[in-house]
């Protein structure tokens, strides 16, 4: 884990830590090849930025059960990793697989069935209501769904932003927001304010992930040529579809080079991507201002400041 990222919020980063090796511990597979992909994967440096944001939420409410907080962020970075493993498969690049990429994906598929499995042992530990289950069932579906749309719109040169700000919604969108009222729920937070959360969450993540879009595009070549190469467009590259030229380019598909990648750099409109992240660190940020103050508040905002400038 990327402990570095949270050091303006050392509470969070003392839990996360705690989180990292809780998990280390309780993920136990007899198949080796399995245990250990997942083992690397937990180790890999990520920034834990789903069980991060279900703890900042929870400093929302009264409740601070260290033990009830643990599981239910568990269940947080489970959901997160199962569909990073099943990513691997649906973002494979070969159009011909060899028997070593057949035995990787086999593995992918294992390890996220694996977590979705621990996913739902820690939600029964947290929340065993019925209603509580059938809850966390939908947002899965919902994720799922919004990486279903990723997948349609694979060489699509007809995608509009509309396409696009439908499917991070479902998908980056409502990871962030379940986080978020999660972590407000489970801490006992009133209902005004799980709501509140709820929204909050989701216009971070969305505001993030085109954030991301925008980095990639200009200040990564080789990331951006991977991406264009398998058929997905940042929004950068979707504003940009309706010019000729742009589509000349993006045809060639996996023949792409970085050559062509920093040509169709030159072609985009910076200013044009900007302005969709102002409008959403806008509303980020109003709706922000509507937390009640304190140290919760003030942690939210940090976070958000290091995801996306507002």
């Amino acid at each position: 884990m990327n402990l570095s990222f949270w050091a303006a919020t050392p509470q969070v980063q003392q839990r996360l830590q705690q989180l990292q090796d809780y998990l280390l511990k309780t993920i136990d597979l007899p198949d080796q090849p399995i245990h250990i992909k997942i083992l690397k994967l937990l180790q890999s440096g990520g920034k834990f930025l789903r069980p991060g944001t279900f703890y900042l939420f929870a400093g929302l409410g009264p409740n601070q059960d260290a033990d009830q907080l643990l599981v239910g962020a568990s269940a947080q970075e489970l959901l997160h990793l199962a569909v990073q493993f099943h990513d691997q498969v649906s973002d494979d690049k070969l159009a011909v697989p060899h028997l070593g990429q057949n035995n990787q994906q086999r593995n992918a598929i294992y390890a996220g069935d694996y977590l979705f499995t621990r996913y739902f042992e820690e939600i029964l530990k947290a929340q065993p209501a019925s209603a509580a289950f059938t809850e966390h069932l939908n947002v899965m579906q919902r994720i799922l769904s919004g990486h279903f749309d990723q997948l349609q719109h694979r060489f699509d040169l007809t995608e509009t932003a509309a396409d696009y700000f439908t499917e991070i919604n479902q998908r980056t969108g409502e990871a962030f927001r379940f986080s978020a009222e999660q972590g407000a729920k489970t801490a006992g937070a009133d209902t005004k304010l799980v709501n509140l959360s709820a929204e909050l969450g989701a216009a971070i993540g969305n505001a993030y992930q085109v954030a991301q879009d925008i980095q990639l595009t200009f200040n990564n070549a080789k990331g951006l040529l991977a991406l264009l190469q398998n058929g997905q467009y940042p929004l950068p590259v979707i504003l940009a579809l309706d010019q000729p030229s742009i589509q000349r380019i993006l045809k060639k598909q996996q023949e792409l080079t970085l050559s062509d990648i920093k040509s169709l750099q030159d072609q985009l409109d910076h200013n044009v991507s900007q302005e969709q992240l102002h409008r959403l660190t806008v509303h980020t940020k109003e709706l922000l201002d509507q937390l009640p103050f304190g140290d919760a508040r003030d942690n939210i905002r940090k976070f958000t400041d290091q995801l996306v400038k507002i």
